[in-house]
């Protein structure tokens, strides 16, 4: 976990710029699934895990809840997400801490939990979902944006020598649990910033539901968002890689009580 905190300490700044685009797929493919799945969060205590920098905390404010925590592992991140918040007088509190474990921070019980692309670089699930799930009052909900098993089922296995992989070998392989390594899109089309290898892991869809399953948590509904219709004209390359494998999988789990 210190390597991926290390990664993402690196890579913050063109995290945020890439993902606060007009054209993100965060506002234009994933927000407007989310937004349709939200219970009612006013007046509701909210966490936001693995919030980076703050992207999907600030929109979930527009909720008004009671409160509101972000809990992320990188300082670089929750530092462009606290210059945010004090420049929004936002009420949004954010802590340092890994998402697997955010138990240990979270010390009652919320009502509502969120994340976005954050599970696929937490290796232990079962670990993850019941911090998640004793994190959660009786009958609290969560939402979960996930990075879908197919598109993670793409990303290139780890070289031995840590070389950077062949366009090639994007290709799906999805019972291979090995160690992925790849460019992030915020660097391989930025050429202000440096190309590296970042890791994570490829979790597949039974994988999720059974630790899902087994931390106690229902799922209520699952959605694979398409890419806006308008691309078809204005982004075709993004819009037909996007129909043959979707880059999200969205969850909407409710804690049994």
């Amino acid at each position: 976990m210190n390597e991926i905190k290390i990664d993402w300490n690196s890579m913050a700044r063109a995290y945020e710029e890439f993902n606060n685009a007009e054209d993100s797929y965060s506002f234009n493919i994933e927000w407007p699934c989310i937004k349709e799945l939200l219970p009612d969060l006013n007046g509701r205590t909210v966490v936001d895990l693995g919030c980076g920098t703050g992207i999907f905390t600030f929109l979930l404010e527009k909720s008004l809840p009671s409160k509101l925590i972000g809990i992320d592992l990188s300082e670089e991140m929750l530092s462009i997400a606290k210059k945010k918040s004090d420049e929004n007088n936002s009420n949004a509190v954010f802590v340092l801490h890994d998402a697997a474990t955010c138990r240990e921070v979270i010390k009652e019980p919320v009502d509502f939990i969120f994340s976005s692309t954050t599970s696929h670089y937490i290796g232990n699930l079962e670990q993850f979902f019941e911090n998640v799930s004793s994190s959660l009052k009786n009958g609290g909900e969560c939402i979960f944006s996930i990075i879908h098993p197919v598109y993670s089922a793409m990303y290139p296995i780890e070289h031995a020598d840590g070389s950077y992989p062949e366009d090639e070998e994007w290709n799906v392989r999805y019972l291979d649990k090995s160690t992925r390594a790849y460019i992030q899109p915020w660097l391989e089309y930025n050429d202000d910033y440096e190309n590296h290898l970042s890791k994570s892991f490829h979790h597949t869809f039974s994988d999720y539901t059974n630790a899902i399953i087994d931390a106690g948590l229902t799922i209520e509904k699952i959605c694979e968002p398409m890419a806006p219709e308008s691309w078809k004209d204005s982004q075709p390359y993004r819009y037909e890689g996007f129909i043959e494998s979707p880059v999200y999988m969205i969850l909407k789990m409710r804690k049994i009580c």
